[in-house]
C-alpha cells in the first residue's frame, strides 16, 4: 500500500472517531479562517479534497495542489460528484506553480508535518498570497497526548505518524514570523483521547469545553492564521 491510500484515508473519516474530528477539525478552520465568498483560494497539500471541496461550497474560488496523483484523481472525483469546479494541480508546496500575490487565502490542513523544509514551504505560500491575504495551517499539536501515544504507536508498527513533526502553538508561532507573517492566531481542539469508541464520544462536547478552559494549547489539532503584511507606499 503507498505511503497515502486515498480509500483508506477517507474511510478513517467514517469512524466513530473520524466523524467526530473530522467535525470538530472543520469548525475550528472555518471559524478562524472567515472564508468569503468570491475569494481566491489555494488548498496546499489537498489530499482527497475534504478541504477544497469545503472551500468551494463556501463560494470560494478553488485550486488545489498535491504531490499524489493517488490523492489528487480521487479528489476530482469527490469534488465532481458533488458538483464542484475545483482546479486540481500535480505540484509541489516548495514550488508552487502561480505568480506572486496570486491568492486571497492559502489553507494547508496538517501537510507541513510532513515537509522537512517548513520554513522554504511557508515562505513560498505566502509568496502566492496577495498583500492582506491569510494563511491557514493546520498541524498536529506536540503539546497534546495524541502525539505522545502515536509515538508510542510507532514503536511497535510503521505508521504515516513515523514520518511526522508534530509541531507545538509556539513553534508555528516562530515559524510563521520568521516567514514574515502577522497577526498570528492559534486555536486547538480535539482534546478528548483517541479512542474510537461511539459512546465513549459520546462526551466529546464536554471534553472540548473543558479543554478550552484549562488546556486551551493542548488540544491534537492546532490551527494556526496569519496574514501576509499590505505594501507599503509613501
Amino acid at each position: 500500500m503507498p505511503l497515502w491510500d486515498p480509500k483508506a484515508y477517507d474511510a478513517w473519516y467514517e469512524t466513530p472517531l473520524g466523524k467526530t474530528s473530522d467535525r470538530l477539525e472543520r469548525e475550528l478552520i472555518f471559524s478562524m479562517a472567515d472564508v468569503r465568498g468570491g475569494e481566491t483560494a489555494l488548498d496546499v497539500g489537498c489530499g482527497t479534497g475534504i478541504y477544497s471541496i469545503e472551500l468551494a461550497r463556501k463560494g470560494a474560488l478553488v485550486t488545489a495542489i498535491d504531490a499524489s496523483l493517488e490523492m489528487l484523481d480521487w479528489a476530482r472525483g469527490k469534488a465532481g460528484q458533488a458538483g464542484l469546479e475545483i482546479d486540481f494541480i500535480k505540484a509541489n508546496a516548495l514550488k508552487i506553480p502561480f505568480p506572486d500575490g496570486h491568492f486571497d487565502i492559502v489553507l494547508s490542513v496538517c501537510m507541513i508535518c510532513f515537509v522537512k523544509e517548513r520554513a522554504a514551504a511557508l515562505v513560498e505560500m505566502k509568496r502566492v498570497l496577495r498583500p492582506g491575504g491569510r494563511v491557514v495551517i493546520a498541524l498536529l499539536n506536540s503539546r497534546s497526548p495524541w502525539a505522545f501515544i502515536r509515538r508510542i504507536k510507532g514503536l511497535v508498527k510503521e505508521t504515516v505518524y513515523n514520518r511526522a513533526e508534530f509541531i507545538s502553538p509556539r513553534g508555528i508561532e516562530s515559524s510563521l514570523e520568521r516567514a514574515g507573517f502577522k497577526d498570528i492566531k492559534v486555536g486547538t481542539c480535539l482534546f478528548f483521547l483517541p479512542i474510537n469508541s461511539a459512546p465513549y464520544l459520546a462526551s466529546a462536547e464536554a471534553h472540548e469545553r473543558i479543554g478550552r478552559k484549562i488546556f486551551p494549547e493542548a488540544g491534537a489539532f492546532l490551527v494556526a492564521v496569519a496574514t501576509k503584511g499590505s505594501v507599503r507606499t509613501n
